[in-house]
């Protein structure tokens, strides 16, 4: 190819390099992502490569590997991985190699064109109004709004957990979403701005929510602008796992809906957003999506079908053109 690589360095080890390069990764990533990139490589890459000089893996090896994951090992008590975690060891992988192809340790990636198994997309959970009613009443009284705002607002756990009272506008019926919570192990809760710029957003709220938003603020959120509307049970911020232990999988019985995930709160109400008319922009926007792709590509079948009524505008229009009648094209 006419380029000329030092040997000596491709010569370190997978573990080495790693040493180098991860800390990097935590410019590009948020503390939650960095902390399972951590993860994935201790668990997954580092036992099988870790030790190897970088100019000794093989795509075939990898491509090896990948297959194992998948298989697991009963010899060595190894369960088969999903395909999900199998994909995300793979690009952990991947993404170090390509940083050692970039630093002119390598010439090619021996972890690209790796194929890999497709992901099933989780399965959609969709509550009616009087589910969300039933579990609006089951759940422990303090955590009302997290039912509220998940299933009637669209808020994700980390926007409901960092949501504050200086965000809610309750004369003009809207939230703003400019934060959210995160928590990594180890590290408690921080603050800090939504994962991607459509996540920050003003959603509006149907009144007779915010009636409900308003009183909790009333009855349980300090007057401090920057107070909490959801804390946990010491005050300070709530951690999911208190919140899933204390109250939501005790709510989850009573009302006989186990196995609910609070994800499909949301889910409930982008449903219920297109069930009232909203286009699609607009469930986009106020669900907080990266693009109009995502919603397509996740709810596209909850989208009205309107054939008929787009068959029945065309035979109007052929008609008219037939009968001899103007008719403006669409550039005016």
């Amino acid at each position: 190819m006419g380029e000329w690589l030092d040997p000596s360095r491709s010569a370190l080890t997978l573990d080495r390099w790693i040493e180098q390069w991860l800390p990097s990764r935590r410019a590009d990533l948020r503390s939650t992502s960095f902390q399972r990139l951590e993860q994935v490589i201790e668990s997954h890459v580092l036992p099988r490569f870790g030790k190897r000089r970088l100019s000794t893996i093989t795509n075939a090896e990898v491509r090896r590997w990948v297959a194992e994951l998948q298989a697991g090992d009963e010899a060595a008590e190894r369960k088969p991985l999903s395909a999900a975690s199998t994909r995300k060891a793979t690009f952990a992988l991947r993404s170090a190699l390509d940083a050692a192809v970039a630093d002119r340790r390598l010439s090619v990636n021996p972890a690209a064109n790796v194929p890999l198994p497709s992901e099933r997309a989780a399965e959609q959970r969709f509550l009616s109004r009087e589910e969300v009613d039933a579990l609006a009443e089951a759940i422990d009284p303090a955590y009302r709004d997290v039912v509220l705002l998940g299933a009637l607002c669209g808020l994700r756990w980390g926007e409901i957990a960092g949501l504050r009272r200086s965000r809610v506008d309750v004369l003009r019926s809207r939230l703003t979403i400019d934060q959210t919570a995160v928590q990594v192990d180890g590290e408690g809760i921080s603050f800090g701005e939504p994962k991607t710029k459509g996540s920050r957003r003003t959603i509006p709220v149907a009144r007779s929510v915010m009636a409900e938003i308003e009183a909790h603020l009333m009855e349980r959120v300090g007057p401090e602008p920057d107070a909490l509307l959801v804390t946990g049970p010491d005050g300070g911020p709530m951690h999911r796992g208190t919140f899933w232990r204390i109250a939501w999988k005790p709510a989850l019985k009573t009302c006989g809906l186990q196995g609910l995930r609070e994800h499909d709160l949301r889910h409930t109400y982008v449903s219920l957003l297109i069930a009232s008319g909203a286009n699609v922009k607009q469930v986009s926007q106020w669900a907080g999506h990266s693009s109009v792709t995502v919603t397509l590509d996740v709810y596209a079948h909850l989208m009205h079908d309107d054939g008929d009524d787009i068959a029945d505008r065309m035979d109007a229009l052929l008609g008219a053109r037939s009968e001899g009648a103007q008719v403006r094209s669409i550039g005016g």
